[in-house]
């Protein structure tokens, strides 16, 4: 092709792609401007295949040229490394590059009156946990949450304990990082709280030494699956034998210290010595389930009831009309089994 036409074409098809691109930056999306984008997009790769192909030997001189210095031979692959570099920051999302499409996207946003959240997740992958089968919990969290304690297990059908998934590591060990005071400075410490998970402590069934059902100083069955307490959204990320050709329970109950309501007072049980004598209690344990069978990939977990409020019994107390802002903690909860 002559190379006036060709260089014309080039120079028109540009400016189209900049008038495209520019409204499909600052204006909201509409499929008329980004047909033309995409049109023009795919004939000024092929005039460029064909410039390249008209002009291979001045452009294989200003990529290798003979007759310039050693530092303008390196020029070309400086270029490309750096605009390599460019779009790998770009792809894996950079803060810093992304900056430039999440202003974009927001203007946009904001002519259609629409806002958009974002959500970063912590992951917790326990590594160490082993199974034929790969299972993430993923929460979200809601405007009430504040740190609170987490247990994951897994049951038969039927309700019988099989094993624990994921379990605060506070609770495992019951050491809590500010567990006392020592001249103004808060220490680890051993703390006993029988309410934290009660309902995940006696489905598990081990009794330790001072009579509670609570763990006393790590077990086995939990240095695998204990973690750090998630401080925002967060997938737990753990493994387990299942047969898929059985049904099974996966369990999550979540717990929040000083979350008092109107009829979970601080004072409401004034004989009950846990709930009135540690100050760290308020609304009981939620405890949210979902069944898995052969078919399971992905399942919302629904709010089943609660525990006892100061850690008593084991048992799931259904009613949960007294429950206020702790349902609030979790916005949504997702299994899902691979």
């Amino acid at each position: 092709m002559d190379r006036r036409t060709l260089g014309n074409i080039l120079i028109i098809t540009l400016i189209i792609l900049l008038g495209t691109g520019l409204l499909l930056y600052f204006t909201p999306f509409e499929k008329r401007v980004a047909s033309l984008h995409t049109f023009f997009a795919l004939l000024f790769i092929l005039a460029m295949v064909l410039h390249i192909v008209n002009n291979k030997l001045p452009l294989k001189n200003y990529i290798i040229g003979k007759r310039v210095s050693n530092l303008k031979k390196l020029q070309a692959p400086f270029i490309l490394i750096f605009f390599t570099l460019i779009c790998s920051l770009i792809y894996f999302e950079n803060p810093l590059f992304n900056t430039v499409y999440n202003w974009g996207n927001q203007l946009r946003n904001e002519q259609l009156g629409k806002t958009e959240e974002t959500f970063d997740y912590q992951i917790i992958e326990l590594n160490k946990t082993i199974g034929n089968h790969k299972i993430s919990i993923e929460l979200k969290k809601g405007n009430a949450f504040q740190y609170p304690l987490f247990a994951v297990w897994v049951e038969d059908s039927i309700g019988n304990y099989i094993e624990t998934l994921y379990i605060s590591r506070v609770i495992s060990s019951s050491t809590f990082d500010y567990g006392k005071k020592v001249n103004d400075t808060w220490q680890p410490a051993k703390i006993r709280r029988p309410e934290a998970l009660p309902y995940w402590s006696h489905k598990r069934g081990v009794i330790e030494s001072d009579g509670l059902f609570i763990p006393l100083n790590g077990s086995p069955d939990l240095d695998a699956v204990s973690g750090a307490t998630p401080t925002g959204n967060f997938i737990i990320k753990s493994k387990s034998d299942l047969n898929r050709l059985s049904n099974y329970k996966v369990l999550i109950e979540i717990n929040q210290s000083y979350d008092w309501n109107e009829y979970y007072t601080k004072n409401k049980f004034p004989d009950d010595k846990i709930y009135s004598g540690s100050g760290q209690v308020g609304q009981p344990s939620l405890i949210y389930a979902t069944e898995i069978t052969e078919k399971t990939t992905h399942q919302i977990m629904n709010l089943i009831g609660h525990g006892h409020h100061s850690g008593k019994d084991g048992k799931l107390y259904t009613d949960v009309s007294n429950i206020t802002t702790a349902k609030n903690i979790a916005e949504r909860i997702i299994l899902t089994l691979e």
